[in-house]
């Protein structure tokens, strides 16, 4: 969405609130037909961006987010170069605070060599990628214009699924898998990964076929359910949830869970492993998750959520694997 003259990449809705405008990945009508709409994890950004172009030296933006128990810092990017030592991060607290963003005073060396090496982004375009948590947005001060399209990536990639997806233990936004594919192919990202909340709803499917900005997509399914659906229920939610998906013209791979046990129930995993693996079949090229993540020494101390060495290691055979199943990509 765009707003005051900044692309609000990944946003679908500033909703009010009473802690503040808030940013939100999913329409208003698209989150009141999910599971459960007031805890549900569209609201924790993943892959949001305030993106704009400066036309004045400076440019401040007032921001707030969630109380966490860790550091929550928005990482700045001139295009694919993030800024330098004292122009990178910026912490963010649940007060409004407000950032102050300079030009590089060396944009058009920055933008030669962007040309030269045929980077994603233009230089010119600020990028202010903001923590996965809630974030909230009040205001912009300073002349800021939207990027043009040719400043931006031609294409963009769709990943969707839980709290892994959204990059919970990345360390930060920029090292999430979805984000080092992006990365890794010039393309953008959306990333639809909802921490505990990837229900496979038929209103999150529908919304993102509906979508007409990406080109290709991943879709991690499983983690999320194993708790609270038996593997019948789990069965019926991936067979409508991908149907629209295989029924769509664009290229869309689907892989399952990267965790090889569940105390409560060992067997369950490798039913729904079994699930996705046989309603996929003829519909959507599929990977195991056991083949992008096959050892536990990359998982953190849950053995659940990958180091940034695993988020590396999905990044790389997830790669590999739309490169083999979409092609003209590398």
């Amino acid at each position: 969405m765009q707003q005051d003259g900044i692309e609000f990449h990944n946003v679908a809705l500033i909703r009010a609130t009473p802690a503040g405008p808030l940013l939100d990945r999913l329409p208003a009508a698209v989150r009141a037909q999910v599971d459960e709409p007031a805890t549900h994890t569209s609201s924790d950004a993943s892959g949001v961006e305030l993106r704009f172009v400066m036309q004045a030296p400076e440019v401040k933006l007032t921001l707030a987010v969630e109380a966490a128990a860790e550091a929550q810092i928005a990482y700045l990017r001139f295009g694919t170069f993030p800024g330098t030592w004292t122009a990178a991060t910026r912490i963010l607290t649940t007060k409004p605070t407000t950032i102050t963003i300079a030009r590089p005073a060396n944009l058009a060396r920055l933008q030669a060599l962007a040309k030269a090496k045929h980077l994603a982004f233009d230089p010119a375009v600020v990028r202010v990628c903001l923590p996965y948590c809630r974030n909230y947005y009040y205001r912009v001060e300073g002349a800021v214009a939207l990027p043009a399209p040719h400043q931006l990536p031609p294409r963009t990639y769709l990943a969707y699924g839980s709290s892994i997806t959204h990059g919970s233990l990345a360390l930060n936004p920029m090292a999430t898998y979805p984000q080092l594919i992006a990365d890794r192919f010039g393309t953008d990202l959306l990333n639809f990964g909802f921490p505990g909340s990837a229900w496979l709803e038929p209103a999150v499917a529908d919304y993102l076929v509906s979508r007409r900005d990406w080109h290709f997509a991943s879709l991690a399914m499983g983690i999320n359910m194993l708790g609270a659906f038996s593997p019948a229920a789990f069965r019926t939610r991936v067979r409508r949830f991908i149907a629209p998906f295989a029924a769509d013209p664009r290229p869309v791979v689907a892989t399952d869970m990267v965790v090889t046990d569940y105390p409560e129930n060992p067997r369950k995993v490798a039913q729904f492993r079994q699930i996705v693996k046989e309603e996929t079949a003829g519909k959507l090229p599929y990977i195991s998750g056991l083949a992008l993540l096959g050892d536990e020494s990359d998982l953190s101390s849950d053995l659940l959520h990958p180091t940034a060495t695993g988020m590396r290691q999905i990044a790389h055979h997830l790669g590999d694997f739309l490169v083999a199943h979409v092609g003209h990509l590398d």
